[in-house]
């Protein structure tokens, strides 16, 4: 079956974004203090460790130049060409981490998100099977769960500052 044009064009850009995401971070050959340096002395890092250890997190000690794959744990690298395409040093691995964070926090939110989908969806099915509810009360709390439904089914938007320059 040939494809649409929308879909051409969808291969097309996830093509453009794979080969820019394999490129070397155009940064790179500007930065002479290294990165694990450089947080011995930058405060915001601190930030970083309360954030992860409100969710009982550790965050990731940066302490030396070790390239991402270093770091990676073997079984989920094994077979891979090149898990982390461009990314070199201490600098590589915390882009790497922001990715993987960011990938992570995705996949939650969506695992959450189904799961309230689902339990707010199983307390409207007993809404309409159930014969002792007041119809009044139910109506209410029939409406109110579906604007909760309404809300799951949005995006949420955070912006962050750019963190890799590739294709420059």
């Amino acid at each position: 079956m040939a494809m649409t044009e929308a879909e051409k064009k969808r291969l097309q850009r996830q093509r453009a974004e794979d080969e820019r995401r394999a490129l070397s971070d155009a940064t790179y050959p500007y930065l002479k203090e290294t990165f694990s340096e450089f947080l011995k002395y930058e405060g915001n890092y601190v930030n970083v460790e309360i954030a992860l250890a409100l969710a009982g997190i550790e965050a990731p000690l940066i302490e030396d130049e070790r390239d991402p794959h270093t770091c990676a744990l073997e079984e989920v690298i094994v077979d891979v060409e090149d898990p982390f395409p461009g990314a070199k040093g201490a600098i590589g691995r915390a882009e790497v981490m922001i990715d993987c964070f960011m990938d992570a926090a995705i996949e939650l939110a969506c695992v959450v998100n189904s799961y309230k989908r689902q339990e707010i969806e199983a307390r409207l099915a007993e809404l309409e099977s159930s014969p002792e509810t007041d119809k009044a009360e139910a109506m209410k709390e029939a409406v109110k769960l579906n604007k909760l439904l309404d809300r799951l089914k949005k995006q949420v938007r955070r912006n962050f500052p750019v963190w890799k320059v590739t294709g420059v």
